[in-house]
């Protein structure tokens, strides 16, 4: 509503406003199941958005 009805371009949306993921919760991978359906039930939306597994010490997002 405020990006159209103000003609506010994308990239100050994003700039100015929480536009992301908005929170995460990280847990043991046996439990991620548990947690998520735990927040289905209050309602919420669940998205498995990556894992933690054993590196080089350097992340890499896929």
């Amino acid at each position: 509503m405020i990006e159209k009805g103000g003609d506010v371009p994308e990239e100050d949306m994003y700039r100015t406003f929480n536009m992301g993921i908005g929170m995460i919760a990280v847990v043991e991978a046996d439990r991620g199941e548990a947690v998520a359906e735990a927040l289905r039930k209050e309602g919420e939306e669940v998205y498995e958005i990556g894992k933690i597994v054993p590196g080089s010490g350097r992340a890499q997002i896929r």
